[in-house]
């Protein structure tokens, strides 16, 4: 039963970290505006956009980290998720350098539609170092996150279900 407990608690910290991800990327995308996500006309992501997805990502895994470890009810669970956003993250790095890109991408538009955002996937351009720190920063938030969860509550693995 507790190894499904803290089964439970990777991947609740997972999904957690997914939609924060997802809901804040969304949310940074439309407050900056294409002119400071990307760089001029180009599909290259912005130091301004590539610093605000390294913080949204400390950010995310750390409450990912607790989430996890506060479902599962062991601190094990919040390394579980750090070992999973690893793998995982290590995975989509190798898709992403892989995976062909549009060489002629059509220009980018100055005001992006809804439509228009949901393209990007296909013609951005963001650095590999950023896919590469987002994750390492990632697992880093997660041991904080469950670290933190831990410290507030004693030990965790003290708590039985």
């Amino acid at each position: 039963m507790k190894f499904f407990r803290i089964l439970f608690g990777v991947v609740l910290g997972y999904v957690a970290v997914a939609l924060m991800v997802s809901i804040g990327m969304t949310l940074g995308a439309f407050l900056l505006g294409a002119n400071r996500v990307f760089v001029g006309d180009s599909w290259m992501t912005s130091s301004v956009w590539n610093i605000f997805a390294l913080v949204l990502s400390v950010i995310c895994a750390f409450f990912g980290g607790f989430t996890a470890a506060w479902w599962g009810g062991r601190s094990a669970s919040g390394y579980g998720l750090a070992v999973a956003i690893l793998v995982f993250g290590s995975l989509q790095i190798i898709v992403d350098k892989n995976r062909a890109l549009d060489l002629n991408p059509p220009p980018r538009p100055t005001t992006m539609a809804l439509t228009d955002w949901a393209k990007t996937g296909s013609y951005a351009r963001p650095p590999l170092w950023l896919a590469v720190s987002s994750m390492s920063l990632g697992v880093v938030g997660v041991v904080a996150g469950t670290r933190h969860l831990s410290r507030r509550k004693g030990r965790l693995d003290q708590i039985s279900p």
